[in-house]
């Protein structure tokens, strides 16, 4: 019988738990229940209908690559604190869950794309020795839900559920792993002396909630921000002081973070999070930004490179979130938590210092992403001056050049610091004259400026393909009552990767990037992924897999170098960068020569089963 079928049944019988321990209830509208009875271990993909209740003398291992997808099930009315409403796992033995970074594990609902509530939990009573490494959870109630329990969680994602975990009188490490989009809460705990360390904890409706008498819990070394309504919140009855020091909540400002936090000055009665000394800079990341550095259409080596959460500061503040010098290419690369950022770059000079800013910022990254930019930089104009009017009313005039000649009909808009985008008409905004010139009355305040020129002559919206774009490099400009602020604004071209005067340069890549097609029974291997390996190894942790091949049969892979490869193909699953365990199409025997396969088709036979 092949692996494929064999799980189908298994998914079905629960034929991974020996058929003598399975007791199903006598009522009638009551959840089916398997009970484990004695050790047992699951692999492949197994379809949960009902509740898997673990039992106190059990351990139930699940192995790397696994899928547990649990069925759209709803049962009859339960209590909604404890019971059951949908599938899910009772744990009263424990769970040993390991997956690798290949092969994570992952919890998911049948129903398709992840949504918060479509399975129930797995909850664990009284129970010890729970450890996960490498999984998803998505699509849970409560992924977790556990009381008076010990759990170690490891490079785990909980993603898209109604809470990631509740915790109870309980005892958890949880470290490196990732808590988003949880549409309630991302952690939840009370009565717990659990340590959380170098988490990310954004984009839930709360990051942390202490419920109640967690103060001897610590929490330290984690990215907590930019979650819907507080990054962390002390529950009404969390009396006593907890200690959230050593953190980074979007901000390196103590008062921005605490206003991010909701404890004892937002309810009396309710205790105080210590959050000092707050971290300047995120201890863990998720995403990447790559890019170049480029002067006169050539890369440059140690220019500095920053990435802002936000303006509030300008583009020299030392608020920034990540810094990175460019290497001899010219190339930069930022580990950021995922969010959205301000990319900017600036070097010195024989003819002064040189700013470099991309056209594309704001800069959105993902988890898990790296994006690619160009930072063009331009000879950074002289600061600003300002001069007294006569006139009452206060003013910005800005001149903007391009290539240091004066361009006119450029459009210049004036923003708030605190909530800058480059989009829109911001405060204020005018076109510049035949010399280049235009003039902003504006109230006193600071103000960030940025200047358009778009190809179709258009006021506003994005600047596309050819059109010039720039900003003040000595951002925010301070204007005082009764006086006008003299700046130059220097443009460039938005063009290609770099948004730049020469669309040709691109950031190097590593000398054994290569792309090729995949083909499968003769047709393009679209869906698949390619494994590789140095042979005559061909099992194990491969050498490298390239992307998801694309419907023409299109591929790209990072190798090691030139020389002799087997090749292998597996069904893409998403999620689990490691495809479909069950399914192995090769292997095809190629050669990388420069950066170039011999042949450049891989051709893949029938499945092996």
């Amino acid at each position: 019988m092949n692996r494929k079928i064999r799980y189908l049944l298994a998914a079905i019988f629960f034929l991974p738990l020996v058929p003598a321990c399975a007791h199903l209830p006598k009522a009638a509208d009551a959840p089916p229940v398997i009970y484990v009875e004695r050790d047992t271990a699951w692999s492949g993909e197994v379809r949960v209908e009902g509740i898997v209740h673990v039992r106190k003398s059990a351990t139930l291992t699940i192995l790397p690559g696994t899928r547990v997808i649990f069925a759209p099930n709803r049962f009859p009315p339960a209590d909604e604190h404890e019971g059951f409403s949908s599938p899910g796992i009772r744990v009263e033995g424990r769970i040993v869950a390991e997956g690798t970074e290949d092969a994570p594990i992952v919890f998911t609902s049948a129903a398709g794309p992840a949504r918060p509530g479509a399975w129930d939990k797995i909850l664990f009573t009284f129970s010890a020795g729970n450890r996960f490494l490498h999984c998803t959870f998505e699509g849970a109630r409560y992924a977790f839900h556990a009381h008076f329990s010990e759990i170690s969680v490891r490079r785990c994602i909980f993603r898209e559920n109604e809470e990631g975990v509740r915790l109870g009188t309980s005892r958890v490490r949880i470290e490196d792993s990732v808590f988003t989009r949880n549409e309630i809460r991302g952690i939840n705990f009370r009565e717990c002396r659990n340590e959380i360390r170098r988490n990310l904890v954004f984009g839930n409706g709360d990051g942390v909630f202490l419920h109640s008498k967690d103060s001897a819990s610590v929490l330290r070394e984690n990215a907590i921000y930019a979650n819907r309504n507080f990054n962390a919140r002390l529950g009404d009855l969390h009396s006593d002081d907890i200690d959230l020091s050593g953190n980074w909540w979007g901000t390196s400002r103590e008062a921005e973070a605490r206003a991010t936090v909701f404890d004892g000055a937002n309810l009396p009665g309710v205790g105080t999070a210590k959050l000092s000394p707050v971290l300047a800079r995120p201890p863990v990341a998720g995403a990447t930004v790559r890019g170049v550095f480029v002067v006169n259409q050539s890369p440059m080596k140690g220019a500095v490179v920053r990435a802002y959460a936000s303006l509030s500061e300008g583009f020299f503040g030392d608020g920034y979130v990540a810094e990175s010098f460019t290497d001899e290419n010219g190339v930069f690369r930022l580990l950021l938590p995922p969010g959205r950022y301000f990319i900017s770059g600036r070097a010195d000079s024989s003819g002064g210092m040189l700013f470099a800013f991309t056209g594309k910022n704001p800069v959105l990254v993902s988890l898990g992403e790296t994006v690619e930019i160009g930072l063009p930089a331009v000879v950074a104009p002289p600061k600003a001056v300002s001069r007294t009017e006569t006139a009452s009313r206060s003013s910005i005039v800005a001149r903007t050049t391009f290539q240091g000649k004066p361009e006119g009909m450029v459009a210049v808009q004036a923003a708030r610091p605190d909530a800058p985008d480059f989009r829109g008409a911001g405060e204020a905004s005018a076109l510049t004259n035949e010399g280049g010139v235009a003039r902003l009355f504006l109230p006193p305040g600071k103000y960030l400026l940025s200047a358009r020129k778009r190809t179709t002559g258009a006021a506003v919206g994005m600047v596309e393909e050819g059109g010039l774009f720039g900003v003040y490099p000595y951002s925010p400009v301070e204007v005082a009552p009764g006086t006008s602020v003299f700046v130059e604004i220097p443009l460039f071209r938005k063009q290609g990767l770099l948004a730049g005067e020469d669309a040709g340069i691109r950031v190097p890549e590593p000398a054994a990037h290569a792309e090729a097609t995949a083909l499968l029974s003769g047709k393009a291997a679209q869906g698949y992924i390619v494994f590789f390996y140095r042979p005559p190894e061909t099992i194990g942790r491969p050498v490298a897999r390239s992307s998801v091949v694309s419907g023409s049969g299109r591929f790209t892979v990072h190798l090691p170098g030139d020389g002799e490869y087997s090749a292998f193909l597996r069904k893409a699953i998403q999620g689990v960068p490691g495809g479909a365990e069950e399914e192995r199409i090769g292997p095809f025997s190629v050669r990388l020569e420069g950066g170039r396969f011999l042949p450049g088709i891989l051709s893949f036979g029938s499945p092996a089963r």
